[in-house]
């Protein structure tokens, strides 16, 4: 009895532990001029379209994800 009662109250312990902690979070994918950290890195954009890390061509010259390939 009271290892039924054990895996009864695990079972109730599982299922409000699932319910607080809800669930996983996402990221969402980059768009052409978010800011990137690794030169010529590639993803994709909510299409699935490539998207490349390269340097802005004016300013600063910083990194931001690009269409367009290896620049």
């Amino acid at each position: 009895m009271a290892r039924l009662r054990f895996l009864l109250l695990t079972a109730i312990g599982l299922v409000i532990a699932s319910t607080v902690a809800g669930p996983a979070a996402t990221a969402d994918p980059p768009s052409p001029g978010d800011p990137c950290t690794v030169f010529h890195a590639t993803t994709d954009d909510v299409n699935g379209r490539t998207l490349w890390c390269n340097p802005t061509m004016t300013g600063d010259h910083s990194l931001v994800w690009q269409y367009g390939g290896p620049g």
